[in-house]
């Protein structure tokens, strides 16, 4: 969790801002970071945000187990 958001909602936001001309919002994050490579400015954080939107939802977290009282 981050602040007050999960993460999962994070990751929807994004997609619904950057997809809100109905195209995809890798392929839109794909043409900017192209844009600035050939620009020659910094797409570090372009790059962040299409790893996020990449990456989707984790895998199932692991179970808690009970700490033994002694």
């Amino acid at each position: 969790m981050m602040g007050n958001k999960k993460l999962a909602t994070i990751r929807q936001e994004l997609k619904d801002a950057l997809g809100k001309d109905g195209q995809d919002p890798i392929r839109w994050l794909e043409e900017r970071i192209a844009a600035g490579r050939r620009q020659g400015s910094g797409t570090e954080v372009l790059e962040s945000l299409k790893r996020v939107l990449e990456a989707g939802t984790s895998t199932k977290p692991g179970k808690r187990r009970a700490k033994v009282k002694r």
